[in-house]
């Protein structure tokens, strides 16, 4: 080369050696240190690839004409996978994965494959033409782009193009603990595509030259930068619309002037025309929201509230945080709504046990005290009878009398215990449940009590999920008090709501005076009933989340409803059983 080479001539051979160098040397300190980070492995590879291009750039410069030609074809296809494997870098980094898009794997097939076979074949009309050598300021081959390449490098641009927005967007959208490094990846590879776009103006001494291997040089020390002042490895950006939108809690955010401007598909669950209040003031678009939580006021975290979610109620514990902009001149809210509606129902389902074993203690200390008491009595009777001189006839009656009233005690205690025992093992939360036909529970229920010459009647079906064997026992209790109360020939009928079920009968049904104490411990109008079977109903709906009321305005007998319980209905011809 000859010894009196201007400056812009030494650059030009010069710079894509640095550049080479420049790749291999970051390319070699990632795959050291850096290896297992996510992203790292694509970008090794964008600069290996240009490194690569570059190599085959320089040696395209300094060759003689035959080998300048050859290795334009090599030069040109390394360029544009390095851009493509920088696409595949940005999709893993940023972790939207959107190079996997069938879109853009479309595009990557499309112009590796399009490339190829114009290189391959070089059709005059779609490849490249008018051929010519360039000797100033430097020696290299000049060419006009036909529509065939053309369309290859609009599709690399494309790509390009939206790769950098896909940064972007993740720029603007990420904690500002990982702007800087975000940034300097984003106008590193920007300045690749501004070079491009120079050269392809003209506006460089050698007018007619691809500079891309020249705009690597920048790229490469902003990235060094990114890496090694701001860790760009080590600390992924996590973008805060990707955290929210795949929140399964609803979160709103509100300006400075408490107007909603943005929320996340969740929140639709909620208000599902919220897309359409975008703008407006917080307490109109939400009002319900509004009226409970006080964005004025500080440690918001303990408002709880009730709203309806997708056609059902769902409790929610709302949380408002202020967010302070960048340019410190205003502060806007995000509201976070954290469903806590199993949490609700725990904490329902461990109250109603809670009182369930106050309860239990309580008719241990008392409903079993009175038979034991009575059981008491009749054994001092009985000891006094056969202290004094023996027993005659008429006393051995009355002896035997007062053994079976013991007897009927000592049963009575035996059935408050079995009771009891019902409760304490029934009560407990349902966790694991079956899909139940209420028509065929209600007879098999039925045929499991003594029912005499009383009738049972479904009007209609559905299916409940629950746990079968505790599902019985509803309905078993619920059949033994209509004929506990009733006549012998009492029907009852059961049939299903629009959320659940009821059992009603034609007996004699509950004084209202009683009606608010039904399904307390130990209510009972008999002398032989334990009055824990009604408890043990509401005590078995509970534990599977539901509620059991009595309809005060059924005027025919006791009529007891279960809500809750959701499931199909389905309308059958059943007689009477």
């Amino acid at each position: 080369m000859a010894s009196g080479l201007s400056a812009v001539a030494l650059a030009y051979y010069t710079l894509p050696v640095v550049a080479t160098l420049l790749h291999a040397g970051l390319g070699y300190w990632v795959y050291r240190r850096h290896w297992n980070r996510a992203g790292a492995k694509w970008f090794v590879i964008t600069l290996a690839i240009g490194g690569l291009g570059t190599v085959a750039f320089s040696i395209q410069l300094l060759s003689e004409s035959l080998i300048k030609q050859s290795l334009g074809s090599m030069t040109g296809f390394l360029q544009i996978c390095s851009y493509l494997s920088f696409t595949v870098f940005a999709g893993r980094y940023t972790g939207t994965d959107f190079h996997r898009h069938w879109l853009v794997r479309g595009t990557f097939v499309t112009v590796i494959g399009g490339f190829i076979v114009l290189a391959l074949f070089r059709p005059p009309d779609l490849y490249v033409s008018n051929l010519r050598l360039v000797t100033e300021p430097i020696t290299y081959y000049a060419y006009d782009i036909e529509p065939g390449l053309g369309v290859i490098y609009l599709l690399v641009y494309a790509l390009t193009f939206y790769t950098y927005y896909k940064l972007i967007v993740y720029l603007l959208s990420t904690s500002a603990r990982s702007t800087r490094q975000l940034a300097l990846l984003v106008c590193g590879s920007a300045s690749i595509a501004v070079v491009v776009l120079l050269s392809q103006a003209g506006l460089f001494p050698a007018s007619e030259l691809n500079h891309a291997a020249y705009a690597t040089i920048p790229f490469i020390l902003l990235a060094t930068l990114a890496l090694f002042r701001f860790d760009l490895l080590n600390v992924q950006p996590v973008a805060r619309n990707a955290v929210v939108e795949n929140l399964r809690d609803p979160v709103l955010v509100l300006d400075d002037e408490r107007r909603v401007v943005d929320f996340n598909d969740a929140s639709t669950l909620v208000w599902p025309d919220l897309d359409a209040h975008i703008g407006e003031p917080f307490d109109a678009a939400c009002p319900t929201l509004a009226g409970e939580v006080d964005p004025a006021v500080e440690d918001e975290g303990a408002n709880r509230l009730t709203l309806p979610t997708d056609g059902r109620d769902r409790h929610y514990s709302v949380t408002v945080s202020r967010v302070a902009r960048r340019d410190g001149d205003d502060e806007w809210l995000s509201v976070l709504l954290r469903d806590v509606s199993a949490l609700e129902q725990s904490r329902w389902q461990l109250q109603k046990q809670n009182e369930r074993l106050d309860q239990v203690a309580s008719t241990v200390s008392h409903d079993l005290r009175n038979p034991i008491n009575v059981a008491d009595g009749y054994t001092e009777i009985l000891q006094r009878m056969i202290d004094e001189d023996g027993l005659d006839a008429e006393e051995g009656e009355e002896a035997l009398e007062r053994l079976g009233q013991i007897q009927t005690s000592h049963d009575r205690m035996e059935a408050i215990i079995d009771d009891i025992l019902t409760i304490a093992r029934e009560g407990k939360t349902v966790e694991e449940t079956d899909s139940v036909s209420l028509a065929t529970a209600a007879e098999d229920a039925w045929a499991n009590v003594d029912t005499r010459d009383a009738t049972l009647t479904v009007t209609d079906d559905r299916r409940l999920q629950a746990d079968r064997s505790k599902f019985l026992s509803i309905l078993e209790n619920c059949f033994r008090n209509a004929l506990d109360h009733g006549l012998p020939d009492v029907t009852v009928e059961v049939g299903a709501t629009d959320d659940g079920f009821y059992i009603e009968d034609d007996g004699p049904g509950i004084p209202p005076e009683h009606a608010d104490t039904v399904f307390e411990y130990g209510y009972t109008t008999t002398d032989e009933g334990t009055g824990l079977g009604l408890s043990i109903v509401k005590t078995v709906a509970e534990s599977h989340g539901w509620t059991v009321e009595h309809d005060a305005d059924y005027d025919s007998g006791a009529r007891f409803v279960f809500e809750g319980v959701g499931t199909e209905r389905t309308e059958i011809a059943h007689g009477p059983s």
